[in-house]
């Protein structure tokens, strides 16, 4: 079934599905609309485009290698699930604060405009939230390096975008991207939050992303490359989190 509708491609485009193939596997995550530095707008993306009209036939194709296709028509996002948990990207723990610091700004910002789905942040914003939250105290290994290097980290797999100048200069600005709501659960982040702000001996009802119904289930421990959208939320990678590492 397969060859038969793949043949029936022009070679444009099967040169297309080649390299869509190669940026889902690459990224992980393909954004309906991406930033268009020369224009400075967000411009309907071609893989995205492609991907929407092949579904069926690149969900079949990445199936022979136990992955699976999903999409998100509210958020525009087009991402893939590693069924077989492999290819796993372990977050540090500057990469991990710094995705519950993005996502915190993102909830907020979108729920002042719901219809806004990429939300602008400058360096000077992501170093005062980082201090108000108290999060820049949690790990000594958090300096402009590692926030510049785990930036570029989550710019690679499309969880953000850079506007102006780049991660490693004085003061730059970037888009957080709609995928921020996949990287780590609900769960989780409300697991991060308990963490951070409240004592042992305290209950943990309190939650911060509780706009989201948290799964009914334990989701499976995975990175980037093993997204899983549960039922009840919008969200679908829950990445193994070490709170303590490194500063022991």
């Amino acid at each position: 079934m397969f060859q038969e509708e793949y043949d029936k491609l022009t070679r444009g485009e099967k040169n297309q599905f080649s390299e869509a193939i190669n940026e889902l596997l690459y990224k992980e995550f393909i954004l309906r609309k991406a930033y268009d530095r020369k224009s400075q707008m967000f411009k309907a993306d071609p893989t995205y485009l492609f991907i929407e009209r092949h579904f069926s036939l690149i969900e079949e194709y990445l199936a022979f290698i136990d992955v699976t296709l999903t999409k998100d028509d509210d958020d525009g996002v087009i991402f893939i699930v590693s069924d077989i948990e492999m290819n796993h990207l372990r977050l540090d723990i500057v990469t991990t604060l710094l995705v519950y610091a993005l996502r915190s700004f993102y909830e907020s910002a979108i729920s002042k405009d719901p219809q806004e789905r990429n939300v602008l942040m400058s360096s000077s914003s992501l170093m005062s939230l980082l201090q108000e939250s108290g999060l820049s105290n949690i790990s000594k290994r958090l300096s402009l390096a590692t926030i510049a290097s785990s930036l570029r980290t989550l710019d690679s797999f499309n969880i953000i975008t850079r506007y102006s100048n780049t991660y490693g200069d004085p003061s730059y600005k970037f888009y957080i991207l709609p995928t921020i709501r996949y990287v780590i659960s609900t769960e989780k982040m409300n697991d991060l939050y308990s963490f951070l702000t409240q004592k042992p001996e305290e209950s943990n009802s309190s939650m911060l992303f509780n706009t989201f119904s948290a799964p009914k289930e334990e989701e499976t421990k995975s990175d980037f490359n093993d997204v899983a959208t549960p039922v009840e939320t919008k969200m679908g990678v829950d990445i193994p989190v070490d709170f303590n590492d490194g500063d022991k």
